[in-house]
């Protein structure tokens, strides 16, 4: 009784109930899916301000600020027609935010200085094979459970892919990498619960799947399962540069495949 009552009192336990509350009313049609992601980021930002970790939301800021700039100057056109002006513009907000988040990170000293030996090759390529392997077996079974195997998310990048010039497209993608690593990885470990890797290791895993907008059983199970890998890359090395190193591969991969086809 007494553990039941010191684990009522942890913000993280009690914060749980009025997450899942306030999100029910803005996802009734959208399906149970949706209530829990909503519930999901409700919790996180709760749990952020409870614990006073305000560098962590900086660093989500500055994370958002590249795609944020190419979809309200996207709004400007019906087809790809960046002016030379609003290229300059975006790569002008990218490298601020890259920058930006680079120096926070370090000044925070939640990531060591970059360097040649924090990027193992041997590791980076156990990686980019534990991604191309699960991404393989979740589409294997999805066909097997007769799934679309599409998400959303997904058809959105499609089609802002034909709206942005290809090298802005494939800057933010690829660089991608380094913003989400930073963000949903780093920060839940060394952030926000930096003394409970357990829990940190859960956010993570959820945190990266959620962002990515799953909709239904097979974006969870393919965003669930890379979400999981990279985590788990993290909680054993612990270093950023591998699992950007290996996201920004993957990244890579993605957008040459999809070049390719088209």
């Amino acid at each position: 009784m007494t553990r039941f009552k010191d684990l009522i009192k942890k913000p993280w336990t009690w914060t749980i109930l009025p997450a899942l509350l306030f999100a029910l009313p803005f996802s009734l049609s959208g399906g149970w899916l949706q209530w829990l992601s909503l519930s999901l980021i409700l919790y996180l930002i709760s749990l952020i301000f409870t614990y006073k970790k305000a560098i962590w939301l900086a660093l989500f800021a500055l994370s958002l600020l590249p795609s944020f700039t190419t979809v309200l100057i996207s709004q400007l056109h019906s087809e790809k027609a960046f002016s030379s002006l609003e290229q300059v513009v975006f790569f002008f907000i990218f490298f601020l935010s890259l920058g930006l988040s680079y120096f926070l990170a370090r000044r925070r000293k939640i990531i060591p200085p970059i360097a040649l030996k924090e990027f193992p090759l041997g590791k980076i390529c156990l990686g980019f094979g534990a991604l191309f392997l699960t991404s393989l077996f979740v589409n294997l079974l999805a066909q097997a459970l007769g799934l679309q195997t599409s998400t959303e998310n997904q058809e959105a990048l499609d089609k802002l892919a034909q709206i942005i010039p290809l090298g802005i497209f494939a800057t933010q993608t690829i660089f991608a990498g380094f913003f989400e690593e930073l963000t949903y990885r780093v920060g839940p470990f060394e952030i926000l619960f930096e003394k409970n890797k357990i829990l940190a290791f859960l956010t993570a895993s959820l945190l990266f799947a959620a962002v990515h907008s799953p909709t239904d059983l097979y974006s969870w199970l393919l965003y669930g399962s890379m979400s999981l890998v990279l985590t788990s890359f993290y909680f054993k090395y612990r270093n950023f540069y591998l699992n950007m190193a290996i996201h920004m591969l993957w990244n890579f991969l993605g957008i040459s495949t999809a070049f390719l086809i088209n």
